[in-house]
Formats: C-alpha cells, sequence, structure tokens
C-alpha cells in the first residue's frame, strides 16, 4: 500500500520507522510546522519532520486541517491513511480520501479513554492494564470500528516514557500486520462496544504536588508525567521535579506519631536520612518515599545525594 502518514510527536516516529521498514510505500507525510516549545519558547524543528528528511520522504507542514492541505493531497497517489499521535482531527472531505483504507493507533483499550492524553490518564488513574488498539478512523473523535486490540499488564514501576515503551513495542507491529490485511482485503473491522470514556488536555496548572493528596495518587501523579514534562513542588524558593517516589509502608510507631502530629502539615519533611530515607508527610496518615528528583537547572540525583547537597533536616518543607 501507498500511505500517507499522519503524525506530530515523538511517539510517532516508530510507527512511521515501522511502516518504512516494511513493504508498504511511505507517499508523503503530514506534521504540524515547527513551534516554539519549553520554557525558553524556542522554536524547534517538529521531530517527525527532522526523521522524515533523514529518511528521504516527502513532507507536507501544516497550521491546520483546511482546504489547502485537501488540494496538496489530492495531487498524491495514494491508497490510505495512517494517523498516529497527530494532534488534528482529520475533516471528512479529507477522510473521504483514503476510501476507507484509513487507520488510527491509539493508546489504550477502546472505547476508554478517547482524545488526547489516554497513557497519562490510565497511570494517574493507577490502572492495572492498558493496552492498544488499532482502528479505522471515523469523523468522530476515536469512535472508529477497530480492526484489532490487544492489552498487557501495567506495573507498579512503570511510568509514561516506560509505557510509551510497551506500547510502541507491541502497537508497531501490529500496525503494520493491520495494513498487511487490508492491503489482501481479508480484515474487517468490528464496532466499540462497553462504556466510553473521554481524556483531557494538561498543562502547568497540573504539573504541581499537591502533598494534601493521598501518597498513592502523588505517586500516580509523578508516573504518569514522567521526567518530562515532570511534576514539581519547592523547597527553599527552588523548583524541584519529583522524578521517582513510593508510598512509604514501613511506618513505626514513631513514625505513626510525625505522621499524624499536628506539629506537622502536609509536605513536612519527617524523616532525611540515608537509613530511613527522604520522607515527606502526605494526607493524614500517609507519607511519601521520595527516591529521585531534580532540582531546576541541575541534573538528575538521589535522594542521598539531594541529602547530602541541600542540608535537608526534619521539619523542614516542600511547597
Amino acid at each position: 500500500m501507498k500511505i500517507i502518514f499522519f503524525g506530530s510527536s515523538e511517539f510517532s516516529i516508530p510507527f512511521l520507522e515501522a511502516i518504512y521498514r516494511s513493504n508498504h510505500e511511505i507517499s508523503a507525510v503530514v506534521t504540524n510546522i515547527d513551534r516554539e516549545t519549553g520554557r525558553g519558547r524556542k522554536v524547534l524543528p517538529n521531530p517527525v519532520k527532522l526523521k522524515t528528511i533523514e529518511l528521504g520522504l516527502k513532507f507536507l507542514e501544516i497550521v491546520k486541517m483546511d482546504d489547502d492541505i485537501f488540494r496538496k493531497l489530492l495531487d498524491l497517489n495514494f491508497d490510505g491513511f495512517v494517523v498516529v499521535s497527530f494532534g488534528h482531527i482529520i475533516p471528512e472531505n479529507i477522510l473521504n480520501l483514503s476510501n476507507g483504507a484509513s487507520v488510527n493507533v491509539h493508546p489504550s483499550l477502546l472505547p476508554k479513554y478517547r482524545g488526547p492524553s489516554p497513557i497519562t490518564t490510565a497511570l494517574m488513574n493507577g490502572d492495572v492494564e492498558t493496552g492498544v488498539s488499532i482502528i479505522r478512523i471515523s469523523k468522530e473523535l476515536d469512535c472508529g470500528d477497530i480492526f484489532i486490540q490487544t492489552r498487557f499488564k501495567i506495573s507498579d514501576d512503570d511510568n509514561r516514557d516506560i509505557l510509551e515503551k510497551k506500547i510502541i513495542e507491541t502497537g508497531a507491529p501490529l500496525l503494520v500486520g493491520v495494513l498487511n490485511l487490508i492491503e489482501t482485503g481479508i480484515i474487517e473491522p468490528y464496532p466499540q462496544t462497553g462504556q466510553a470514556s473521554y481524556t483531557r488536555t494538561f498543562d502547568s496548572s497540573n504539573l504541581k504536588i499537591n502533598w494534601s493528596l493521598k501518597a498513592k495518587d502523588i505517586v500516580n501523579k509523578i508516573r504518569a508525567f514522567s521526567s518530562e514534562p515532570g511534576v514539581s513542588t519547592t523547597f527553599n524558593n527552588l523548583r524541584i521535579k519529583i522524578l521517582n517516589a513510593r508510598e512509604y509502608e514501613d511506618i513505626d510507631e514513631d513514625t505513626a506519631n510525625l505522621i499524624t502530629a499536628n506539629d506537622f502539615l502536609s509536605g513536612a519533611i519527617i524523616k532525611a536520612d540515608k537509613h530511613s530515607g527522604l520522607i515527606v508527610k502526605c494526607k493524614s496518615g500517609e507519607a511519601l518515599k521520595i527516591l529521585e528528583l531534580k532540582v531546576e537547572g541541575k541534573n538528575r540525583i538521589s535522594y542521598l545525594d539531594f541529602l547530602n547537597g541541600y542540608n535537608i533536616k526534619t521539619g523542614d518543607y516542600f511547597i
């Protein structure tokens, strides 16, 4: 098949490469224009565009899916569409150009977690399984019939980076297999069934740690946002990303007294030594053990390096 590939993020790239290595041909790649990113608001090259150039493929940069891109697609020779982490809804007039041979890779067990953030949402909710759904694209967001779906376990140590890797390793060969079956005409998708749910976009306001939450909820938030963009807190006017943490379960009588004592509010450091670790009070009766963190402008460090380098003591606060 001759494919038009739509994608705009790092997550898209392994799927683009998988098609490139297959027997299918990529007629063109449609991706976003270069945009301002990061705290410095620098204009950086779109990663999909860079990979497309590296592979020697034709690409089309867009701001939005409009009549201009429709006209450009009319000039191309292709058999179908593949959409992976593109960030735009495909309009009906463009979708009709695929003659039904349109495929979207969605990282959830549809109809659960339709929308822009299924991986992050699954981790924030503490789900124990997720999967990959390869669907026919429809007018409505993530509502298309399913070509194939596979599921796998989310382990306690999985964060977004690890879970994305699992989804890519599972989903990329699955995508190529579906394209093979579409080409030979021996696969028919089936309707989604079950209760649908929808995810949302997140912004910087969602990346601040609220220490009055349950320890498990804070851990899940840390897992969900991984190192980038990462969730953060403040210590002595320093912005600190918490990269790895666990619920603190070694609660003896002395620790229980510290956690419940009125002397310490949520966010208080109730233990800070190499034996016990860096322990922070959360919701009443619970605590969090921080394992790795990153002070703004510095490299990733262990809790022990943080204790040694920043003169941490019991009674200090993360806020």
